[in-house]
């Protein structure tokens, strides 16, 4: 995407503070742990099957076909939810346009990352505050803030306003 054609180019991010990055992370990985007790205080096995799940889902759906497309940390050494390096490490820069197939991965993996334990958690009510206190703010800051701000302008939450063109 060319720089002339965004509306709001000044106000794009080059990298992320500390601070950012922390409550990014306390957020993310917090409802995903609540999550994941939640479901194994339950029942063990469908515990095993959503952390199978977010490994999976995390180790290789959003390090490959989101992070790797990512400009942060291959242009800018910074990510909001892993250090940089380890993104590097594990996977070469996937610079092309993302495909179908990654975009509908993400989406899947970040829908059944919250989707999945509300099963478990309606039946413990302050496991389900406890998620939710985790996780709206860090979604509503992800899409309201940082999606309209974000350098990586093929990820499917992009929300970076382009100008027509003349």
């Amino acid at each position: 995407m060319d720089k002339q054609n965004l509306k709001n180019d000044t106000h794009l991010v080059d990298g992320f503070s500390l601070i950012e990055k922390i409550l990014m992370r306390m957020g993310f990985y917090g409802f995903i742990f609540i999550g994941a007790y939640g479901i194994y205080s339950a029942t063990l096995l469908w515990g095993l099957l959503y952390t199978g799940f977010v490994l999976f889902g995390l180790g290789f759906v959003f390090l490959y076909c989101l992070c790797a497309h990512c400009p942060y940390p291959y242009e800018y050494s910074d990510c909001l939810f892993l250090p940089a390096g380890l993104i590097k490490k594990l996977y070469k820069s996937r610079s092309e346009q993302m495909h179908i197939l990654d975009k509908v991965g993400f989406l899947m993996v970040m829908g059944g990352l919250v989707i999945i334990p509300q099963y478990w958690l309606l039946k413990r009510d302050m496991l389900l505050i406890l998620f939710w206190i985790f996780c709206l703010p860090t979604l509503a800051r992800l899409l309201f803030y940082l999606c309209k701000r974000c350098r990586h302008f093929n990820c499917p939450l992009n929300r970076v306003v382009q100008e027509n063109p003349k």
